[in-house]
């Protein structure tokens, strides 16, 4: 998302510039663009409270297979989706975790997010 489009003091200043191998949900496999949209710009009607818009303009990663599982389970537009599984470097933007127990925020600086994600094959665990 960018910059000019982020509430103040977002990222927060605690985010950080990483090297992280991470699991994000998707549609599409091999993943495109389309499947780092951050949640404002999926759901542009979608009201936030003020501590929610800066997470929603950020992808949500998982830095633990199991625990992306478990989202996807627990959620069920989610339960069709395909894990997918790559490595965000310091150049593609800011991360912070927000939630346990290893999701993590990731507000994008690049245009291709995609670039090193693939599909994990048969997730079942």
């Amino acid at each position: 998302m960018p910059a000019e489009f982020l509430p103040e003091q977002c990222p927060p200043s605690d985010a950080r510039q990483d090297n992280l191998k991470v699991f994000r949900l998707v549609a599409n496999c091999p993943p495109n663009a389309n499947d780092f949209l951050p949640t404002k710009v999926e759901s542009p009607h979608r009201k936030f409270t003020i501590d929610e818009l800066c997470m929603a303009c950020g992808v949500s990663v998982f830095k633990n297979v199991a625990d992306i599982l478990k989202k996807r389970e627990r959620f069920k537009p989610l339960k069709s989706k395909k894990i997918a599984c790559g490595t965000i470097s310091p150049s593609d933007g800011l991360v912070k975790e927000t939630g346990q127990p290893s999701h993590v925020t990731w507000w994008l600086q690049t245009n291709e997010p995609h670039a090193t994600f693939r599909e994990v094959p048969d997730v079942t665990q």
